[in-house]
């Protein structure tokens, strides 16, 4: 998280300011959650009509566009909000141009919401990868609470009030543009019938991790918290939980001087916790870790009990912590709490019973077909010949569904 951290007492007339901004009560995270994809979805995608776009394995977080007291009056101030409801104040601010005075560089655009994520992207022939945030939803723009539109209409106040003044004033700097601290970026969304075009050409071309895909209803608000409109499929590899890590008790040592827990021996257990409410946890699992795990574990030399650590069930039904690519627990320390029992309950399903590459591809055309009936167009949709669906199976046959 680039930024510095503002002290949780300091940052509550942020919290407020957004809070008023948003039209709520509480000043808690106002960032909404999805839920995992099941089989009941595959329906849900021919009711509804729905946005695609893939999932990015990034930091999500909100980005608010504020104002500050300068030498010279009013400044741009730039806040990136974290899901502990954390505020890290951005240096330098981002400056986007006022859309109603573009050309007039001393008005800037603030008391602005955006919801997105940040990611290094790795571009070709260069060594050192560059931080981006991808903007998905819009909460408010120029003071306006957006929340209450439909997200198609959200994401077109974004295209014409931030993004297109943004690029416009990239576009004035010329190549050596300030891209700091990191680059606004629009992330593209689908059709959601447009499922092989996703497996086939968007997902290998990313400059940026991936670990799904994430569908949102077209015609329904912002919602706080959890969103059953919003979908996020994993392939059945990556479907995950978020647990709290508690440690069982240490072997003792005894020396002349007494008895002392022997931290360099394995605890007696690594129990797993979800949570009830907001501070009752209980247990759910045991943690299975190998001897080789305990010394990655004890080599970090931090602290484990009490974090947040992302974990999968292999196919004997241990639980596993999911590794880094150097081996060590992804942590998830920008969350505040475990994922809670409804949550658990959900991906538990999706693991139970998953949907596949293969199952999405099957309802591709369904989807489409239902897509154009809902939008009004149903006499512009044409089925595919025998022929067609037949080479688009051998396509996607020998590109490899599991390569992605």
């Amino acid at each position: 998280m680039p930024g510095t951290l503002i002290p949780r007492d300091v940052a509550e007339p942020l919290r407020e300011g957004v809070a008023d901004l948003l039209q709520r009560e509480n000043t808690r995270f106002p960032g909404a959650q999805p839920v995992s994809f099941a089989r009941e979805h595959v329906t849900e995608l021919q009711r509804q009509e729905y946005f695609m776009c893939e999932k990015t394995d990034g930091l999500r977080c909100l980005l608010y566009m504020y104002w500050k007291d300068g030498p010279n009056g009013l400044e741009p101030a730039t806040f990136l909000i974290d899901r502990k409801n954390n505020y890290y104040d951005i240096e330098p601010p981002l400056h986007v141009p006022y859309y109603k005075n573009p050309n007039i560089p001393e008005q800037f655009l603030f008391n602005t919401i955006l919801d997105g994520e940040l990611v290094h992207d790795q571009y070709p022939g260069e060594s050192t990868p560059r931080l981006n945030f991808y903007i998905f939803d819009c909460l408010a723009v120029d003071g306006e609470n957006t929340t209450g539109k439909t997200l198609d209409k959200r994401l077109g106040r974004f295209q014409e009030w931030v993004l297109k003044p943004y690029h416009k004033r990239l576009a004035a700097q010329g190549p050596h543009a300030d891209l700091r601290p990191f680059a606004l970026k629009e992330k593209k969304t689908y059709p959601a019938y447009s499922i092989r075009q996703m497996f086939e050409n968007v997902l290998p071309s990313l400059k940026h991790g991936n670990d799904g895909l994430i569908f949102t209803c077209k015609s329904s608000p912002y919602k706080f918290g959890t969103d059953e409109h919003i979908l996020k499929w994993k392939p059945p590899h990556e479907n995950t939980i978020d647990f709290k890590l508690r440690l069982g008790d240490f072997p003792t040592l005894e020396d002349d001087e007494g008895t002392y827990p022997d931290y360099d021996a394995q605890p007696s257990s690594f129990q797993l916790l979800v949570q009830h409410s907001d501070n009752k946890y209980e247990y759910f699992a045991d943690l299975a870790v190998t001897p080789a795990e305990w010394d990655i574990l004890k080599g970090l030399g931090e602290r484990l009990d009490g974090r947040i650590i992302e974990c999968h069930r292999t196919p004997a039904g241990q639980w596993k912590f999911k590794a880094e690519g150097d081996g060590t627990p992804r942590w998830r320390d920008d969350k505040k709490h475990a994922n809670h029992i409804s949550t658990v309950t959900s991906v538990l399903a999706s693991i139970e019973a998953p949907v596949t590459e293969d199952m999405l591809l099957e309802n591709e055309e369904a989807i489409k077909k239902a897509v154009y009936f809902i939008q009004g167009r149903g006499d512009k949709y044409t089925a595919p010949t025998e022929g067609e669906r037949e080479a688009k199976k051998r396509k996607f046959s020998e590109t490899g569904s599991n390569g992605h």
